[in-house]
């Protein structure tokens, strides 16, 4: 039986995820969280190639509300699982994977400023 050391909790949200593929060339995916947990996440993607086993990826989770300053959760993640899921005609192939990441270092809120205050500044931590 496996035993987790955080608890999951759905979390069902925009995630942004940037990282390099098995080729090497960078990509930047915005794909839906489905779970989270103190060490770790789980999340969908419809890009079957772009994920491997040990992958370090950048996990930018989006905090609903917060359009105008673009809030979100910033961390470093090493993909642990990749799973197919199979469409619903129960097919040989898939509409999607499952992914997950175990968390490198602790998540970082982050955010723009207002456009009308930002003077084109980049990003800021808002807590370590």
């Amino acid at each position: 039986m496996e035993q987790r050391k955080f608890k999951r909790f759905p979390l069902q949200c925009q995630l942004e995820v940037r990282g390099e593929n098995r080729s090497g060339h960078s990509f930047c995916e915005s794909t839906e969280l489905i779970n989270i947990s103190g060490g770790g996440a789980l999340f969908y993607s419809l890009q079957t190639d772009r994920y491997i086993k040990g992958q370090v990826i950048e996990a930018n989770i989006m905090l609903p509300g917060t359009p105008e300053i673009r809030g979100r959760m910033k961390t470093t993640a090493t993909v642990v699982s990749v799973k197919n899921i199979q469409n619903s005609q129960n097919t040989a192939a898939c509409d999607r994977i499952q992914i997950a990441v175990h968390f490198m270092e602790p998540l970082r809120l982050m955010r723009n400023e207002a456009p009308s205050r930002a003077n084109n500044q980049p990003a800021r931590v808002v807590s370590r």
